[in-house]
């Protein structure tokens, strides 16, 4: 019997996952039945590396293992494909030093805009003076670009969320934090709410009740311990409400550490709904930052890998450019030998004949020179020889 062909191994997930991740996205990502997903892999066949896949493989086979990954969750889910494929996300050093040289920049930017709104509200409580001074507050916006250490390349950190889902995030944070507060306080400060009017939770900002915990830090402090800084608690607290009044753009490891310290408050006041409410958005907004981190850690990924595959191409191609001069000028080299060779076989005839033409013209000129000289001499010795016989006369 024939041997048969051994079967074609099956493809890499890896493989698949990368060149699918942007056609299975979305509500894509949802589909499980190999129909659809056969028709999508046809439709993005003039991608080069679903054209690859699909050249290399089976359709069925390619189908079946993309059908594994979408059940999977791999598409839908960036943790779920760091965990499948922890080499295509885990940043590089260099990655890694961007992100926290980016956030670090964002964060001085933010304390600054927030440093400024705190002390406007202090100039504005303070009597008008004769003049008005220059405002001192800084664009609102900190949404700031940074660029990487290779010209040209936009660095996709520090991460911001969109600024409506970040200005609705905080506007509800700060709600919930006020109506804690003012559940706290009736108990633990009635009289000063008896004093101060605050009668529901919307007549007290949140800032309000920092300043006023601030000044009973020994009410907090009896709460419960919890390993952080009341301090900072506090000042980050307040810095929720002037972010969200103010509308100043921050980054999204500020609104992580936003949350961190509202939950902490929450359950310095121990109030177990509201800890529970913020705790809840608080792990919910961190998985979404999460994804959106991990993403951007693939593409950067993927960019330099990219960029390796250019630069090497691009080697081959300066080396190919420098054997084609060379080839050039060694051509340019023998062409010119060749050509110096014909000029010599041209000239090396005529040469010749020039030579044999001029010994043959200077042959009867030395003839004729030679007959003229001779006959001088004779008409000197007839001369001579006449002059002596007339001497022996005398």
């Amino acid at each position: 019997m024939a041997n048969k062909n051994p079967p074609p191994p099956p493809p890499d997930e890896r493989v698949i996952y990368l060149a699918f991740k942007n056609v299975f996205k979305g509500q894509e990502a949802a589909i499980r039945n190999t129909k659809p997903i056969r028709k999508l892999i046809q439709k993005h066949q003039g991608q080069n590396a679903v054209a690859d896949l699909v050249r290399e493989h089976n359709i069925d086979v390619l189908c079946n293992a993309t059908q594994v990954l979408l059940s999977q969750e791999i598409f839908s889910s960036t943790l779920k494909a760091k965990l499948r494929f922890p080499e295509l996300f885990d940043p590089s050093p260099n990655q890694s030093a961007e992100k926290e040289a980016s956030e670090a920049e964002a964060a001085r930017h933010e304390a600054d805009a927030i440093e400024q709104v705190v002390q406007s509200q202090q100039e504005i409580a303070k009597p008008p003076p004769n003049e008005p001074p220059p405002s001192t507050l800084k664009e609102k916006d900190l949404g700031h670009s940074f660029t990487d250490a290779v010209a040209g390349i936009p660095s996709l950190f520090p991460t911001y969320l969109p600024f409506p889902i970040q200005h609705k995030l905080l506007v509800y944070l700060q709600n919930l934090l006020e109506r804690a507060c003012y559940d706290f306080g009736v108990h633990a400060m009635s009289s000063t709410l008896r004093d101060r009017q605050w009668s529901c939770a919307e007549s007290v900002e949140l800032n309000r009740w920092t300043e006023e915990f601030f000044k009973r830090k020994y009410i907090l402090a009896n709460a419960g311990h919890t390993g952080v800084s009341l301090d900072e608690v506090l000042r980050s607290v307040a810095n929720i409400r002037h972010t969200a009044v103010h509308r100043l753009r921050v980054s999204a490891k500020a609104i992580q550490q936003f949350l961190l310290d509202a939950e902490t408050l929450a359950t310095l006041l121990k109030n177990h709904l509201y800890t529970e409410k913020i705790g809840k958005l608080r792990r919910d907004t961190q998985t979404i930052i999460e994804e959106l981190e991990q993403n951007k850690h693939f593409l950067r990924s993927r960019l330099d890998e990219t960029l390796q595959r250019i630069a090497s191409q691009r080697a081959e191609l300066e080396i190919m450019e420098a054997m084609a001069v060379a080839k050039m000028k060694k051509e340019d080299d023998e062409y010119q030998t060749l050509a110096d060779r014909s000029f010599e076989e041209a000239i090396e005839p005529s040469e010749a004949s020039f030579s044999t033409a001029f010994e043959t013209e200077q042959d009867p000129m030395i003839m004729a020179g030679c007959d003229e000289g001779g006959s001088e001499n004779d008409e000197d010795e007839m001369v001579e020889d006449n002059h002596i016989e007339q001497e022996w006369d005398v």
